[in-house]
């Protein structure tokens, strides 16, 4: 299915900090948020993008953010997210939450996982996730890896343009970049053939005689 109208939001917000560890989650996730947005632009997505810069509380956040998607017409919400549990050099992976949209969110853990050379963890069924359930139309949480992982963390950032293309291109149905038309080519000129007769027949080509007939 192809959405052509996208409201996508960096999980959490400036005075309400998420995970912490090797990166930050709010940078990270604005930072996914904007390149994503602008490559679903070039793909000719209408779309609406929210970081929250005034809550001061977890539930003020919370509500902020949904009612910026619910006020929005759009056909799917997108919140983007990294993960923590606990310090550690081993590969965490990447997996989308959702509630109603099991293949879309799937689809878009493995197009990150592919891209990222991250470990998949999959779509993963969430119906205690405030976003989830207070959005009015379909919608996904990503968690892009573990912010306190130093295999995620060294994939993500070795891979961060590939791991955005994926996820425009995942969420939007649109595969890759409308192709542009090929450039015009400048034409072969084709040479003036000039013929003049008297008596005999005299052959120029672009004024210059370069022979004779008769």
């Amino acid at each position: 299915m192809i959405y052509d109208r996208i409201a996508i939001s960096s999980g959490h917000g400036k005075y309400v900090r998420g995970a912490s560890g090797i990166l930050d989650e709010v940078e990270e996730a604005r930072r996914v948020v904007r390149e994503v947005a602008e490559l679903l632009r070039h793909r000719g997505v209408e779309v609406h993008e929210f970081h929250d810069d005034e809550s001061d509380s977890q539930d003020e956040n919370l509500k902020r953010i949904v009612d910026f998607h619910n006020s929005k017409s759009r056909d799917l919400d997108v919140s983007v997210h990294f993960n923590a549990f606990e310090q550690t050099s081993n590969p965490r992976g990447v997996e989308v939450l959702y509630l109603t949209q099991s293949e879309l969110a799937s689809k878009v853990s493995l197009a990150i996982a592919d891209s990222g050379s991250f470990l998949n963890r999959g779509g993963k069924k969430r119906t205690d996730l405030y976003f989830l359930n207070n959005t009015d139309m379909p919608a996904i949480l990503l968690e892009v890896c573990f912010v306190d992982s130093t295999a995620d963390t060294d994939l993500y950032d070795s891979h961060f343009q590939a791991i955005c293309d994926a996820i425009a291109a995942s969420v939007s149905g649109l595969e890759s970049d409308e192709e542009s038309p090929p450039l015009p080519t400048s034409p072969v000129p084709i040479p003036r053939i000039d013929i003049e007769v008297s008596g005999e027949v005299l052959i120029f080509v672009n004024g210059q005689q370069i022979g004779t007939k008769g």
